[in-house]
């Protein structure tokens, strides 16, 4: 049900599945397993604000980060959804601005997220869908046990077979001298975030961007823009998403996942091109070092500059603990989605998706890279996985589940007909 309280009546304990998150990964989750058959009153969806995340939300401030992915790849997402759940899909009189751009420009994320929003808010009447943070995951004698502080400041409890963490991530951070300023990558993403920030901070001359990223490169973009001046610290040259076709004649595009693409790629080809002819409207704004040790770089050059920005990935957002422990004390399965321990054994029920969490996939050149997109959030969540979160309870219910394997490989996690055990007893609550 669509409220702000948990709704006891509609619950069932302990529920098939908590989604915690509401990021598009998580979107794509709940859209799937509601559209798998699993009742609604046996899926829980907790998210403090139901906003798409970080996507709607820190990303789509101001001018918003402009995106790196085609609006015909959004569309199929959103198209997708709609088939499955008719319930989701937009009025006539409901408009999306993505509709009026041409299917293979990109999109700033605020417009990408004006869609999933209207997704959003037709899931939660579908499910129970539960405003709140979660704070402890406990594997109990009945289940796993989720401390939920509410928004009134209550705490309640939760049971349930299977969680999806769908978290999302925050930026790693770099130790850097006490002399350098750090800059949230976010700030300099988004370009009229970082105009207000230079008009506050109006004596920055020089920043470091380190990565080699498309976050740097995006990075790099928008204060060169600005007039800063920028050194860049890589370990790697840069790559760029290339359409490619197989040996087979298969279409592909090469280096999918970790390329440039859309305006940051153009104007960093540009700018590669400028720099090694001598010309151009940056020549002397952007100094580039690129070694296998950054470190020996940065002692080298970063004096010369009083402000950096880190785009060195990403990692969890350490938001909950699980078992008492925190969630940076655990590892991912990047095949099966499961959640591990340090020692690499698989935490029955616990599942992680979405940018804190991707996938690997290897691409048809040979490349290993993790997936991450919207496109690739639902693609991704295909029958294996589904199988592998149906089939892989917490301990207390895998006799629930015929055919159980309590290691599911890649390539025996299939659909089966697993009958839904889902017995309607009192709520915990």
């Amino acid at each position: 049900m669509h409220n702000r309280m948990i709704d006891k009546d509609k619950l069932t304990d302990p529920a098939e599945y908590i989604i915690i998150g509401g990021g598009p990964a998580a979107i794509c989750a709940v859209a799937k397993i509601y559209g798998s058959g699993i009742s609604g009153n046996q899926i829980v969806w907790i998210d403090p604000q139901f906003k798409v995340g970080d996507f709607g939300t820190k990303l789509s401030v101001g001018s918003s980060v402009p995106g790196n992915t085609s609006v015909e790849s959004y569309q199929k997402v959103n198209d997708a959804i709609y088939t499955l759940l008719p319930g989701c899909a937009p009025t006539a009189e409901t408009k999306f601005e993505m509709l009026d751009l041409p299917p293979n420009t990109t999109c700033p994320l605020k417009i990408a997220a004006q869609p999933l929003q209207h997704i959003t808010d037709n899931l939660r009447k579908l499910v129970c869908a539960v405003e709140g943070i979660i704070t402890e995951i406990e594997q109990a004698k009945d289940g796993l046990r989720l401390e939920i502080k509410l928004p009134d400041g209550t705490i309640n409890h939760l049971i349930t077979k299977r969680i999806i963490l769908a978290t999302g991530a925050e930026p790693r951070t770099l130790e850097l001298p006490n002399y350098i300023t750090v800059i949230d990558p976010n700030i300099a993403f988004i370009e009229s975030e970082l105009a207000q920030y230079l008009e506050k901070n109006p004596n920055i001359k020089t920043v470091a961007v380190i990565g080699s990223s498309h976050s740097a490169a995006l990075a790099t973009m928008h204060l060169l823009k600005a007039g800063i001046h920028v050194i860049q610290f890589m370990n790697k040259e840069y790559k760029f998403a290339t359409p490619a076709i197989a040996s087979d004649g298969t279409r592909y595009t090469q280096f999918d996942n970790t390329g440039l693409k859309g305006e940051v790629a153009k104007f960093t080809q540009q700018l590669l091109n400028d720099t090694s002819a001598g010309l151009g409207k940056y020549t002397g704004k952007w100094e580039c070092y690129i070694g296998d040790d950054v470190d020996i770089l940065l002692k080298t050059y970063l004096p010369e500059c009083t402000h950096a920005v880190a785009c060195i990935g990403y990692l969890p957002a350490n938001r909950l603990k699980i078992n008492g422990l925190p969630l940076s004390e655990f590892k991912h399965d990047k095949i099966t989605t499961q959640m591990m321990g340090k020692d690499g054994k698989h935490i029955p029920g616990i599942f992680g998706i979405g940018v804190a969490f991707p996938l690997e996939v290897k691409a048809i050149s040979g490349e290993i890279e993790p997936a991450v997109g919207v496109g690739k959030f639902w693609g991704n969540m295909n029958d294996r996985i589904l199988a592998q979160w149906r089939n892989y309870p917490a301990d207390i219910f895998v006799h629930t589940v015929p055919g159980h394997s309590l290691f599911l490989k890649q390539e025996e996690a299939q659909p089966d007909q697993a009958k839904k055990v889902a017995p309607k007893i009192r709520a915990k609550l």
